[in-house]
């Protein structure tokens, strides 16, 4: 029988869910066994602490997200508690993974196999005297080789799952699997909406879901290229606004394209910048389906490290999507001072940003009416708005708070 992931879909841009492919052998070993890696303990562990973060993550950035995991390593290690990553691929080709493993951290990778690595798991608990296991992105099928890795371990572990996206039931056989196989602690939403939905839904216990509201590492933010809109032949005179696409149904794209379409009819000079961690060549023949090319107002952009370099190429921020968990895009745009446009949906409604430009979800003439309006914004208003939106984001996402609080609810188990 095969368990694939019954949670699929995620809210981070720049991640991708993907079935587990075994990694060269011989990379693996290399990796558990130089001096650099993470096979090597730096301290005295303490058993009844120590965290295994276990990732379904495979991106070329490390991101938001995985700031937040650093930032939260930092705050459990002034208390002389350990963090473990294990990734459910091999991600080492990635460079900022590699910068990681150079600098100690305890990185490991499944191979794939689930009954090698349901012991590869059991011995990396015994070696870092693991007490939580905080499982992020992970459908039924890792969080059932989570539950048998920990049975083979002779101490208590506690498992934690993140819940990243508003959720649903999936039938009966689904939800049965579930309740067989899904042996979790705790839940944690990444927002109060995601958790009182996930609750309502699945009908878990008060004491077993609680939710600790994403926070966003504005000092990456910090760093940016001057981006040339000659470059992008963008003329000075067009409004651009910039939309996050990898999954074109979920993140709005055909809404806004056809929003965009319209003002371009009316005579607008404007300018849609699309970045696209994945699924480039999906998305590209989605647009050229409905618009036979790729319009003359488009530019499809690839990821970059440096995101705030994109923020600043444009005038305007828009997050159209249908579901959302939390939208770090919105708090970013906000933090680099773009005024933003976001579909009236829980997971960005809750983040209660001043100043907000909403549409109803789906509804393109009232997203076309709201990049108008935005366009119509004096300088003297768009300072004014982009000032509020930027102290309210640096006063309610401090990356310093949410570490504290996840360490809260580790504590919490005990």
């Amino acid at each position: 029988m095969s368990f694939e992931p019954i949670y699929s879909y995620i809210s981070e841009k720049n991640i991708q869910i993907i079935n587990p492919v075994t990694p060269n052998d011989a990379v693996l070993d290399a990796a558990l066994s130089s001096k650099n890696t993470v096979g090597e303990m730096n301290k005295v562990t303490d058993a009844s602490k120590n965290v295994l973060q276990f990732l379904c993550f495979n991106s070329p950035y490390g991101g938001s997200f995985f700031q937040s995991l650093l930032m939260l390593e930092q705050k459990l290690n002034q208390d002389d508690i350990d963090m473990v990553y294990l990734f459910h691929m091999d991600t080492s080709h990635y460079d900022w993974i590699q910068e990681l493993i150079k600098q100690g951290k305890k990185i490991y990778f499944l191979s794939g196999n689930f009954s090698k690595d349901t012991f590869y798991i059991r011995d990396l608990l015994v070696k870092h005297n693991i007490r939580y296991i905080h499982a992020h992105f992970a459908g039924l099928k890792y969080l059932f080789l989570l539950n048998v890795a920990g049975k083979l371990y002779s101490k208590q572990t506690f498992i934690v799952r993140h819940l990243r996206n508003h959720d649903k039931p999936r039938g009966f056989l689904g939800e049965s699997l579930r309740k067989l196989l899904n042996k979790v602690d705790l839940y944690i939403g990444c927002s109060e909406s995601v958790a009182i939905e996930y609750k309502r839904n699945f009908k878990i216990e008060d004491k077993k879901i609680t939710h600790v509201t994403n926070a966003i590492n504005f000092n990456r933010l910090n760093k940016f290229d001057n981006l040339k809109r000659a470059d992008y032949k963008i003329g000075a005179d067009t409004k651009v606004f910039l939309l996050f696409g990898f999954d074109y149904y979920r993140k709005g794209v055909d809404v806004v394209l056809e929003a965009m379409d319209r003002l371009v009819q009316e005579g607008h000079y404007v300018c849609l910048l699309l970045s696209l961690s994945t699924n480039k060549e999906v998305i590209e023949s989605k647009i050229i389906n409905r618009f036979s090319k790729i319009p003359d107002w488009l530019r499809i952009l690839s990821p970059r490290e440096d995101i705030a370099s994109y923020y600043l190429l444009s005038n305007y921020f828009i997050s159209a999507s249908r579901e959302e968990g939390f939208c770090n895009s919105l708090v970013e745009a906000a933090y680099c001072e773009r005024p933003i446009i976001s579909s009236d949906i829980p997971g960005q409604g809750s983040l209660n940003i001043p100043h907000t430009y909403k549409f109803t979800s789906e509804n393109i003439a009232e997203l076309k009416d709201a990049m108008i309006a935005l366009m119509s914004l004096t300088d003297e208003q768009k300072d004014w708005i982009v000032s509020e939106q930027k102290e309210y984001v640096i006063k309610n996402f401090d990356l310093d708070t949410w570490a504290e609080q996840i360490t809260d609810v580790y504590r919490s188990l005990n």
